[in-house]
């Protein structure tokens, strides 16, 4: 445009009132002139519902983690009360180290127990645990996912019951194809121990990571009490994918109160390998994971319930 013959420059400002102004410079008397933009409080009306709809976004989002941790927070507890004890967030510091009431819990525990597990709601709870979890990259919480976990139970449909001490077990194994007595007493498909553990290293480290399932139990020996656990130890070969490793069952041995004896475990597992080739190896998947409760999935389907082990 022209202002008294002379070709102008024009820029755009933004003034405190949020209105944008066209700037008109007069070169021969450096004089300035303004004018509003039409339609410029259109557009900062769009800017400011823009950042009202930001911020409504950010808000809903918030809420939405809340109602998820609080979701993930009631499963957790209906879980554990299937197993009649109380989830480590809804005790207090004092309520854990009381003796008392950690005895009271733990005889709580072994009625329902002994009354049997409610199968039903266990796994409809469970399912509905991991479905808060499924787009999870579980490998990648290395601060949960390692360390030593307790098995709560392992549960699949159609399992033949094996025992370790079992002659017929061991004949259905190795002649029948039949589910192997090392990995059920291991992973909890048996009566013949209570206390099973697994201590899982970081799988990013693979080949130089290990996961060890540890059978605990007692005899008596001479008049003499012996603590044992039977560890068997898998190599971690790799990432399978965001949830899951593979591994290779390699070696097993007893450790007869803690460290006072260590003895092999005589089972050949690279024997085992070359006759029946994939019976040692498999990939393991953690579904649901967090600082005290970890759900995994076997490649046969097994699903193992974990709770990190805690000192009382």
């Amino acid at each position: 445009m022209k202002i008294l013959g002379e070709n102008v420059r024009t820029f755009t400002m933004t003034t405190n009132t949020s209105v944008l102004c066209d700037v008109l410079v007069d070169p021969r008397f450096s004089c300035k002139t303004s004018r509003k933009v039409r339609g410029a409080r259109h557009c900062c009306g769009r800017t400011h519902r823009s950042r009202a709809n930001s911020h409504a976004s950010a808000s809903s989002s918030s809420a939405k983690s809340t109602d998820d941790m609080t979701t993930k927070e009631m499963l957790k507890r209906e879980l554990f009360d299937v197993f009649g004890i109380a989830s480590s967030s809804s005790s207090s510091n004092d309520e854990r180290n009381d003796d008392e009431r950690n005895q009271r819990r733990q005889k709580q525990r072994k009625k329902r127990m002994a009354k049997g597990l409610d199968k039903t709601k266990l796994q409809s709870v469970v399912a509905r645990l991991e479905q808060t979890m499924v787009d999870e990259n579980t490998i990648e919480r290395t601060e949960l996912l390692c360390g030593r976990w307790k098995l709560l139970c392992t549960y699949k449909e159609d399992v033949d019951v094996v025992e370790f001490f079992d002659v017929k077990s061991w004949q259905r194994y190795l002649f029948e194809k039949g589910p192997s007595p090392v990995q059920s007493l291991v992973l909890g498909n048996t009566s013949t121990v209570e206390n099973v553990y697994q201590v899982l290293e970081d799988p990013k480290e693979a080949p130089n990571a290990k996961w060890q399932n540890v059978a605990k139990f007692t005899f008596e020996f001479n008049g003499e009490r012996k603590d044992v656990e039977l560890i068997i130890e898998a190599d971690i070969e790799g990432v399978r994918d965001e949830q899951s490793f593979f591994y290779r069952f390699s070696n097993g041995y007893f450790d007869v109160n803690r460290g006072e004896l260590k003895l092999p475990y005589p089972v050949p597992f690279d024997f085992i390998e070359s006759v029946r080739p994939g019976q040692t190896k498999g990939w393991f998947q953690t579904t649901y994971l967090d600082e005290e409760l970890r759900v995994s999935v076997g490649q046969k389907g097994s699903k193992f319930i974990l709770m990190r082990e805690r000192s009382d």
